[in-house]
């Protein structure tokens, strides 16, 4: 008698790799995806960070310290390729002897694109 195929055994072990393989695979995308969400954030953070130093040097009144994200949107001090989408419009970022920075910074949470 001649028996060609697989046994029950042989199909339940090859569906386990699989199964062990798609999960591993899964797992690294989406913590590929997790930092790449939270570079951008950084990226767009820092980006209107720079965007502040340019208003800030342009103002003629120095009793100005904060500006929101908003009102460098606004004002168009980011071009249609810098678009800071997912910070919030109302994120102050004040200047200071260290510099230009978020208020709360450390509780900010950019929001999904």
């Amino acid at each position: 008698m001649n028996n060609k195929g697989f046994t029950l055994v042989e199909l339940l072990a090859v569906i386990v790799i699989l199964s062990s393989m798609t999960l591993v695979v899964i797992a690294s995308v989406s913590t590929s995806l997790i930092r790449r969400e939270e570079k951008e954030c950084e990226e767009q953070m820092e980006l209107a960070k720079n965007a502040a130093k340019i208003y800030f040097s342009l103002l003629d009144d120095d009793s100005d310290t904060d500006v929101t994200v908003g009102e460098l949107k606004s004002e168009g001090y980011f071009s249609n390729s810098q678009k800071a989408n997912r910070l919030e419009d109302d994120w102050k970022i004040v200047y200071s002897a260290g510099g230009y920075v978020f208020e709360n910074e450390a509780s900010l949470v950019c929001k999904d694109s």
